[in-house]
């Protein structure tokens, strides 16, 4: 659990193992995107620019319908409910 912002608990940086693979490949991974950008993909950013978002309310009754496709109603209640405590 991280501390609150206004809690004065200093927050807690993840202890990564330095012979992680997967941090590894981050550390290696290139910080720059020098490829060319196709007419076809910069068409495709311009289009999602105004594209509308998905509202919350739709995102949350779609994930609960599939929770209760697979049985697991009861328990994707309870994960919300624990979620709006904190």
């Amino acid at each position: 659990m991280s501390p609150r912002r206004d809690s004065a608990a200093p927050a807690r940086q993840p202890r990564i193992p330095e012979n992680d693979p997967v941090w590894q490949a981050v550390l290696r991974a290139p910080t720059r995107y020098d490829e060319e950008i196709s007419d076809e993909e910069r068409a495709a950013v311009a289009a999602d620019a105004n594209a509308r978002g998905i509202p919350h309310e739709e995102v949350i009754a779609e994930l609960r319908k599939r929770a209760e496709a697979e049985g697991a109603g009861a328990e994707f209640d309870e994960l919300m409910r624990a979620r709006h405590r904190r």
